[in-house]
């Protein structure tokens, strides 16, 4: 039997398949950019971020509460460049080795 119109339901299905496909296709075009899981630094203790700020020569203005010193922090945090398949390479190094500090008889100066 030939349809002048479409039901209800079979419109629905052919709209959520669209929807499906054209997400796809939109995280396929988007190349190797992989969403990062966000470091949680609020769960941090105020002292804990004031270390890092210290430890990174973060220039801050005094008196800040907690939200804005995250705020700081972070934008620091993710202006570091890391190269993941070194670290990784590194971390599972330090595992199996069982050290809390990379070998430096090696000539790597890097410390960890």
């Amino acid at each position: 039997a030939s349809h002048s119109y479409i039901c209800e339901h079979h419109k629905s299905v052919i709209q959520s398949v669209r929807v499906k496909r054209k997400r796809r296709e939109s995280e396929e075009d988007s190349g190797d950019i992989e969403e990062t899981p966000e470091a949680e630094l609020f769960n941090l203790q105020v002292n804990t971020l004031r270390r890092y700020k210290r430890h990174y020569k973060i220039s801050t203005n005094p008196g800040l509460n907690k939200a804005q010193l995250v705020d700081i922090i972070m934008k620091h945090f993710h202006s570091i460049p890391v190269d993941e398949k070194e670290c990784l390479t590194y971390f599972i190094y330090m595992v199996k080795t069982n050290n809390s500090k990379f070998d430096q008889r090696n000539g790597s100066n890097m410390d960890m």
